[in-house]
């Protein structure tokens, strides 16, 4: 049996590439031969969404795993032998109010997919609920396998920095919700450092309100990994999240989380963070002060942090996709023997 990974085209992100680069590697050390197919064409128009199909036609694989994002070429793929990941429902969620677009994404990234996979997984129960929402009958039969985390994210404790905390955002897209994290920082004294591009609105907002900040793009996932140790809070308000990764990443670090309150995040954080309204600017405000003043609760944080990340390591997911690569293949074996019978 090997399994191969698809996974989206270069520029596109890392985030769920960096997650089964983990997984792949320990799916190689469980003795499962794997191979990592990226698409050369970025999903943009029809055309390119084409040639990427026909690319992915040509594929020859024992299993095929669709790491995700690009649901699509599941159509382009053997039915009975691919198995697809969701890590949420954002094209759904942002194109509620553009019809055509709206329709387009249901049918070619959502409907038809879940109907021709295998095997569909979710990362969260938040995004089964989504899925079933949005997509039906055709999502009940989908499975939750949570993310893990990079193993490379490991306990560095670090002495709190008082007089000015360093402050850690991972991600700047319009449903991280930074503009309403400068807002509650504002007069605060601490050094906010954002990982993503940054919109000249936003750099305008932290210049008039004279927010102390780096900015980092294009990083490593080393570079990362530093920024968490280095960071004396993590903040993820976010409004909407398939998962909510950093949440678990500060955890294994070691370093204190404020979160929102919505699901999936709150229920990631399972008690290891501090968790907020995320449309609630003061509530915002306040909980990063009482986690800059309050050390025995930051410290709890902390400590349940540790005990949560256990929840979210590699091996854990891993157990789970090797089950159903097994299952798979054990259909494929039992569609053999039919066809020996049934020439």
């Amino acid at each position: 049996m090997t399994v191969t990974y698809i996974v989206r085209s270069p520029g596109t992100g890392h985030s769920i590439e960096a997650l089964f680069d983990s997984i792949q590697h320990e799916v190689e050390q469980q003795g499962i031969p794997t191979n990592r197919i990226q698409l050369p064409r970025i999903s943009q128009g029809l055309r390119s969404i084409w040639q990427n199909l026909r690319f992915v036609k040509r594929l020859s694989a024992d299993i095929f795993h669709i790491t995700g994002d690009v649901h699509y070429v599941t159509l382009a793929l053997p039915a009975s032998r691919t198995i697809l990941t969701i890590h949420d429902c954002s094209l759904l969620e942002t194109n509620r109010n553009r019809p055509f677009r709206y329709a387009f994404f249901w049918l070619f990234w959502y409907y038809l997919p879940i109907k021709r996979a295998a095997i569909v997984t979710v990362v969260s129960e938040k995004t089964r609920y989504d899925l079933v929402r949005y997509v039906g009958r055709a999502a009940r039969n989908v499975q939750v396998i949570p993310n893990s985390y990079d193993p490379l994210f490991t306990y560095q404790p670090r002495p709190f920095y008082h007089e000015q905390p360093v402050l850690l955002q991972v991600g700047t897209a319009p449903n991280k919700n930074l503009s309403r994290l400068l807002a509650a920082i504002e007069g605060i004294r601490c050094t906010l450092v954002i990982i993503g591009p940054l919109a000249k609105s936003t750099l305008a907002d932290l210049q008039k309100k004279r927010i102390n900040y780096r900015n980092y793009v294009n990083v490593s996932r080393s570079d990362v990994v530093q920024c968490y140790v280095n960071c004396d809070i993590v903040t993820f308000v976010s409004t909407y999240e398939g998962f909510g990764m950093p949440i678990v990443e500060a955890n294994a670090v070691g370093r204190a989380v404020i979160t929102s309150n919505n699901s999936p995040m709150s229920e990631v954080a399972n008690g290891a963070a501090h968790v907020v309204d995320p449309t609630d600017i003061a509530a915002i405000r306040q909980g990063i002060l009482t986690l800059i003043q309050d050390a025995t609760y930051r410290e709890t944080l902390i400590q349940r942090g540790l005990q949560n990340a256990r929840n979210y390591t590699v091996k854990t997911a891993v157990a789970r996709y090797e089950t159903l690569y097994r299952q798979a293949t054990g259909v494929l074996f039992h569609a053999f023997i039919l066809s020996l019978f049934f020439r």
